[in-house]
């Protein structure tokens, strides 16, 4: 929990991406910070199976991942003692789990704010995948996924439950019904979540949608090969993502010091 420097003005949960943490190598750590300064109190969270959270990596879902982002945030207000719609802030793998968090309850997100984010699960877990002809697992991969639970890591153990979940996951379907303002950023040089995606689905959202553009940016909004975040280059394209998040949540025309 980071809380707000000065008055309470609002309340975000924050949701790393796969293979990683919390802390998002640090970038989370920061950006909690950044949006203290408007006044935004946060939480952050391991996913099941990731960080400290128990749990298997080959039992996780997208409905699973947006159940835990509703509970983040119910326990967040509960902890602030207020109601106020929760804002919610969502890295690469989370990005469409957070709006179909905001999707299903729109009473209850003030602003969505997608990081390089995974929109489309099926494309990258059936449709990309060299083992899956025609949405069948080629029989390798059923048998991989029959012996071990899983047919990959990538970077999570991918199991049955997912595998079949995202089949019927349209994100024209689920962002049409986001209603939230959202705020999406995306460096233009991401290999690992092309910005086409987000350029291809930024008017699928039925609420206002910006999409701003990182000119040069890797994923996580670093250069190429830089896991540490320990390049200027990195350190200041995460700064300015830092800015553009803070001035989106504090300019929120419903910002007011929180009443229970």
């Amino acid at each position: 929990m980071t809380e707000p420097q000065g008055e309470q003005r609002g309340l975000a949960v924050l949701v790393h991406g796969a293979g990683v943490t919390r802390h998002e190598g640090g970038f989370f750590d920061r950006l909690a910070a950044g949006i203290a300064a408007v006044g935004i109190r946060s939480l952050r969270f391991d996913l099941r199976a990731h960080g400290s959270s128990d749990g298997r990596q080959e039992d996780i879902t997208i409905a699973g991942v947006a159940n835990d982002i509703r509970a983040a945030a119910d326990h967040l207000r509960a902890e602030a003692g207020t109601r106020i719609p929760v804002h919610v802030i969502a890295a690469s793998f989370s990005g469409g789990a957070a709006a179909m968090h905001a999707a299903a309850r729109p009473d209850e997100v003030a602003n969505l704010v997608l990081l390089n984010p995974r929109l489309d699960y099926k494309e990258r877990y059936i449709t990309s995948r060299p083992y899956v002809s025609g949405d069948y697992l080629q029989p390798q991969a059923a048998l991989d996924l029959e012996r071990q639970g899983f047919t990959e890591r990538s970077p999570f153990a991918l199991g049955r439950a997912l595998l079949n979940e995202v089949q019927l996951l349209d994100p024209d379907a689920y962002l049409a019904r986001v209603l939230a303002p959202t705020l999406i950023v995306h460096g233009t040089k991401d290999t690992f979540v092309p910005i086409e995606s987000s350029r291809r689905y930024r008017t699928a959202f039925e609420g206002p949608t910006t999409l701003y553009e990182l000119d040069g940016s890797e994923h996580g909004f670093a250069v190429h090969n830089d896991p540490g975040y320990a390049h200027p280059q990195t350190k200041a394209w995460q700064v300015e993502v830092v800015d553009r998040v803070a001035h989106f949540l504090g300019c929120w025309p419903g910002a007011e010091p929180a009443a229970a």
